[in-house]
């Protein structure tokens, strides 16, 4: 009876196997979380030896990188975080919250690391598309109607001048504040129109209708006036421009004569293309 009773295991036999198994388990990983972190501290890769930007124009890369304040030697993981999107992307979240508040002309930006001992930053910039007058100087907006530049000073080059807008206020990075938003819509619908049809030219051409044109003004009556200097001559081409459903195909149009100098022969007058067909109308 005494040795039947020897051989039958008791509950309680495994377990100190098993407590001996979880501390293996917890010190392993233990371990493991202890030798990262000591190879994120000491090795040279997890440190910025290199700090690249794609995709400024209007801004000064130099400017960006001096107000993002990361610096070639500091630690990848100094400045990461921002959310948890950002940390688990490895992000500078909160440095792209400072940019884009700092400078209007970013529309979007990504600032990430690029192991090894690389920073990425991807500028996406607005494209300003015009300028308006103020009572002290001029608002260059972009192709969404945001304000991306301020002037006291002389006009912007290298933009049109959108006439007859009633601004009733603008601010940096903000969207410009008419008193009547229609004749703003109209015009930037008319120039992204234009933008478009740059695009699209073919491998070949250097031509860009957008330089050609001085301005536009949007009338009561769904009618706008589109100003072109034209490239071989100089010479001021007045356009008169009504319905905007076919304004891609019109601007498309446009662009094609202008580039072939269809124009340089005509005297003074007004191009007519709110009808169904294109009509020159002579200044007698």
């Amino acid at each position: 009876m005494k040795e039947t009773e020897q051989m039958v295991p008791t509950e309680e036999s495994p377990r100190p196997i098993r407590r001996v198994g979880r501390r293996v388990v917890l010190f392993s990983v233990l371990f493991a979380i202890l030798l990262a972190a000591i190879l994120i501290v000491t090795l040279p890769q997890f440190y910025i030896k290199q700090i690249d930007v794609v995709g400024c124009n209007e801004i000064s890369k130099e400017a960006l990188l001096s107000s993002s304040g990361l610096a070639v030697g500091e630690h990848l993981f100094h400045n990461l975080g921002g959310g948890i999107i950002q940390l688990f992307t490895l992000r500078y979240g909160n440095i792209e919250k400072e940019l884009s508040s700092d400078y209007p002309y970013i529309n979007d930006i990504k600032i990430r690391i690029v192991f090894p001992s690389k920073v990425l930053l991807t500028i996406d910039e607005r494209q300003k598309i015009g300028y308006a007058e103020l009572p002290d100087g001029y608002a260059v907006i972009d192709t969404e109607g945001v304000v991306v530049e301020l002037s006291e000073g002389a006009a912007p080059s290298g933009v049109p001048l959108m006439e007859g807008l009633p601004v009733r206020s603008s601010a940096l990075g903000e969207k410009i504040d008419m008193t009547e938003g229609k004749g703003l819509n109209t015009c930037i619908t008319i120039l992204n129109a234009i933008l478009a049809a740059d695009e699209n030219k073919s491998k070949n051409s250097d031509f860009s209708l957008m330089k050609c044109v001085r301005s536009v003004r949007s009338l009561q009556g769904s009618t706008t006036f589109l100003t072109l200097i034209l490239p071989s001559t100089q010479k001021e081409f007045l356009i008169r421009i009504g319905s905007l459903k076919n304004i891609t195909a019109d601007m498309s149009w446009l662009r094609y004569a202008a580039e072939q100098n269809k124009f340089d022969s005509v005297g003074d007058g007004v191009l007519d293309m709110s009808g169904e067909e294109y009509t020159f109308r002579p200044v007698n």
